[in-house]
């Protein structure tokens, strides 16, 4: 156990280190080491999403979608296909990400994960089309992921 704490300790500093230095860290190292992540929201976040802001673009065959302050960091994401997604709990409460919309599931979901205070997911959209994407929890929380 206390191995455990320390290696989280460890990860964690490496994680904010990077992120400092403007570094990258994959969304499988989240998911494979299990570290948690700071829930301090940096300046640009701390304000929220904007509504005036352009939709979000994926980099590459990644993206990250942060929930800060019971919202997705960005309402609309543009992703070509094969694209993984990482969705981090930076917020204050357990979440989920669930295909649907106000807090409602649709029928038969892609992805729906519970999330607990500074965890992570990851899912790869295949398919073209548009993603509706909600929290069970919190149904002002709601997305759009369009994958070309």
């Amino acid at each position: 156990m206390n191995r455990y704490r320390i290696l989280s300790a460890m990860v964690g500093g490496l994680v904010l280190i990077l992120a400092a230095c403007g570094g990258t860290v994959s969304s499988t190292t989240f998911a494979t080491v299990g570290a948690e992540i700071s829930d301090e929201p940096s300046q640009a976040e701390s304000a929220g999403p904007s509504e005036s802001a352009e939709p979000s673009e994926a980099a590459g065959d990644e993206a990250t979608v942060r929930l800060v302050q019971f919202e997705f960091d960005t309402e609309e994401l543009t992703i070509a296909a094969g694209t993984e997604v990482s969705f981090v709990n930076a917020d204050a409460a357990a979440h989920t990400v669930t295909e649907g919309s106000n807090g409602e599931a649709s029928d038969d979901p892609i992805i729906d994960e519970e999330l607990e205070q500074n965890k992570s997911t990851a899912f790869t959209f295949d398919e073209p089309g548009t993603y509706e994407i909600t929290c069970l929890f919190h149904a002002q929380m709601n997305m759009t992921i369009i994958v070309e």
